[in-house]
């Protein structure tokens, strides 16, 4: 019996996914050289050496590009040690905010620029919130992801070389056991 078209698993065509590598690998390479401000699409088109159409089918736009990439990269980093599995509220928040700081640690070294800081920030809350929302739902998710990305941030600004663990270890006692206990 023929199965129909609905029914069938969707494959990705091994060159879309060839395509938007290349694109993604162009902009990676490019934010080596230069912030992200002064990158345009036709920079991106032929570092992946590909046109500017190829480009527009698989991204709207530059913003669109590094919101994909922050968040599927984020989303790998995420799922270190398997967070979600935690039973316990703090263990499981001291996870997700180790893993954080982590990735942006990662990033400390990209060349911060207008465009740049603001992307990375609202794509990492996104990506945080969707990962959060089955476990805690969509207010409450988004709240311990401004919280945890927001801090993570400033702690790239203020003092990158002084460990987070105390930052995090703050940060979750307040969302767990709420303002007033931690006034102490």
């Amino acid at each position: 019996m023929l199965s129909t078209l609905a029914e069938r698993p969707s494959r990705v065509d091994p060159r879309v996914t060839r395509t938007r590598k290349l694109i993604r690998d162009a902009l990676v390479s490019l934010l080596a050289e230069k912030n992200f401000e002064s990158i345009s699409v036709q920079d991106i088109a032929e570092r992946a050496t590909v046109n500017r159409a190829t480009f527009y089918a698989h991204f709207t736009d530059k913003f669109a590009l590094l919101d994909a990439m922050i968040r599927e990269d984020f989303a790998g980093n995420l799922t270190e040690g398997d967070p979600l599995s935690v039973s316990e509220t703090r263990a499981l928040l001291l996870a997700v905010a180790k893993n954080t700081f982590a990735f942006v640690g990662l990033h400390r070294r990209c060349k911060i620029d207008r465009d740049f800081e603001p992307q990375m920030q609202r794509s990492m809350e996104a990506e945080l919130t969707d990962f959060l929302s089955p476990r805690f739902g969509h207010c409450t998710a988004m709240l311990i992801a401004s919280a945890l990305v927001s801090s993570a941030m400033n702690w790239r600004h203020q003092s990158p070389n002084a460990p987070f663990e105390p930052i995090i270890t703050n940060i979750v006692g307040i969302l767990v056991d709420g303002v007033d206990k931690n006034l102490h």
